[in-house]
Parts: C-alpha cells; sequence; structure tokens
C-alpha cells in the first residue's frame, strides 16, 4: 500500500511542471497551441504554413524546446464513424520526424470537428472571415489540446484513442 502510494506521488511529481503542446496537421499548414505550465489553460500559438518534413520538424522541436514542452499531442483525424482519415498519411511522417528530433513521445487525440468548432468560436467572438480562415488551425489546436486535457481529468490513468483504446501512436 505504501509503496503504491508513493509510486502514485512520483507519477504526479513528474507531471507537475511542463507545458504540453498541441498540433493541427493539414496538408498546407500546421496549428499550434500550448498550455500554461500547470496545464490550467490552453491557447492558440500560430499557424505554420508547411514546407518540407524536415523544415517542418525542426521548426516545431524548436518551438517546443523554446517553450519547455514536455508532451506533444498530435491531433487524430478520423472520420465521424471513426475511420482514419487519408491525411493521417502526410501527419505521421511529421509526427515521426518530431519525435526522433525531440526525444518526446508523440500522443494522439481525436481532433473530429475541431475545425468546425474553432470556426464557430472564432465567428462568435466578431473575427473576419480572413482572420478566421488564417488562424482556424492554431485555434484547433488548442481545442484539441483542451478536450485532451479535460478527458485526462476524466480518466487520469490512461489516455484513450478515438476509438476507446490506449494510443501512443496511430
Amino acid at each position: 500500500m505504501q509503496q503504491e502510494k508513493k509510486a502514485a506521488t512520483t507519477r504526479d511529481c513528474r507531471e507537475v511542471a511542463g507545458r504540453w503542446m498541441a498540433l493541427d496537421v493539414g496538408s498546407r499548414s500546421i496549428g499550434v497551441a500550448l498550455t500554461d505550465p500547470l496545464r490550467i489553460t490552453t491557447r492558440p500559438l500560430t499557424t505554420r504554413r508547411r514546407s518540407s518534413l524536415q523544415e517542418d520538424a525542426a521548426f516545431l522541436v524548436e518551438l517546443m524546446r523554446r517553450h519547455e514542452v514536455v508532451r506533444l499531442v498530435v491531433g487524430y483525424p478520423c472520420h465521424l464513424d471513426g475511420r482514419p482519415a487519408k491525411i493521417l498519411r502526410v501527419i505521421k511522417p511529421l509526427a515521426h520526424q518530431i519525435q526522433l528530433q525531440s526525444g518526446l513521445p508523440v500522443v494522439w487525440a481525436d481532433e473530429r470537428l475541431s475545425s468546425k468548432e474553432a470556426e464557430a468560436l472564432m465567428a462568435e467572438m466578431g473575427w473576419s472571415v480572413a482572420e478566421r480562415r488564417r488562424r482556424r488551425d492554431e485555434f484547433a489546436a488548442a481545442l484539441i489540446l483542451k478536450w485532451y486535457i479535460d478527458e485526462r481529468a476524466s480518466a487520469p490513468d490512461h489516455t484513450p484513442s478515438p476509438s476507446g483504446q490506449e494510443r501512443e501512436g496511430p
């Protein structure tokens, strides 16, 4: 009993500090969002226009280092029925490259309807169509990150995938 309590406390201490970053990766752009160091709030950070796999990965890894990121959450694209979307073929190599360069594992999180909800949120805030189009991916990344945090708060010992199974990668 004492060892279980000590293990839980150690795990909790390891999880205390450090930001989490989320990515909403598309074929043309990558939305990036961050938590605060205590992971209470999420915020959109930037949207990067895609270039090459190596340049995108290097940019994101540098961003992770600059913001002292300890966990990377990547939006897992799937259809409403749960089938993986074709864009996953573009996302997997980038996630793998980031993992190799950063040494951090990639955690996948359901991103269904994140772009639509981000668009609606920005419209509600009165943003112009051009501004919404320009920043939609980073707002979608912030929503993915918020949903991931909320899901972990309700089940802190595991990270369910969109299919309900634990997922460290697709």
